[in-house]
């Protein structure tokens, strides 16, 4: 015979045990729609990848090697399968277009910082954070040195008369400055 005591431990361990298989099936069930999101996620973006690459093989491949460049209709006796470069070639090829164009952007390249970030803050029209300006500096081949680069800018813009800081960080042209006050 089982006392009170014995079957109200029973019933409780019974309940916990319970609410512990609600609580993983809930849990599981979380877990499967995260799942079938991320799977909805993945196939988006292999898709993306492949269009990608088809746009980039467009620009990067000479004409005479596209499939569809043939524009006559004439039988052919064979078909010669166009050359597709792979991943690391398309990688190269766009790293080399990228070195292309930042060499070729000199902008900035015979300024000072303060003069740099001058033109950066008149075009901005508004204050801007170190950051931005360091961003639109070098975006215009400005080459900043040392190790440091974010400190040093921060510094440079806080020594000069030509800046005011306006918070953490964030500067904009001095009101006098632009007056033509401040030399």
């Amino acid at each position: 015979m089982i006392n009170d005591t014995t079957l109200a431990s029973i019933q409780r361990s019974l309940g916990e045990y319970r609410e512990a298989k609600r609580k993983t099936k809930t849990r599981l069930a979380e877990i499967e729609a995260e799942a079938e999101m991320l799977s909805s996620q993945l196939a988006t973006i292999e898709a993306i990848i492949e269009q990608t690459e088809t746009a980039l093989r467009k620009v990067l491949l000479p004409a005479d090697y596209q499939a569809d460049s043939r524009t006559d209709n004439r039988p052919v006796a064979y078909e010669i399968e166009p050359y597709r470069p792979s991943e690391v070639e398309i990688e190269a090829e766009v790293a080399k277009l990228q070195r292309n164009e930042e060499s070729s952007n000199v902008r900035f390249n015979d300024f000072r910082i303060p003069q740099a970030a001058t033109v950066i803050l008149r075009e901005a029209n508004s204050s801007l954070h170190v950051s931005e300006i360091y961003r639109r500096m070098a975006e215009g081949g400005f080459e900043f040195r040392g190790q440091h680069q974010l400190i040093t800018l921060a510094v440079s813009l806080s020594r000069s008369k030509r800046f005011r800081k306006v918070a953490p960080g964030t500067f904009e042209l001095n009101p006098e400055y632009q007056a033509g006050q401040v030399a």
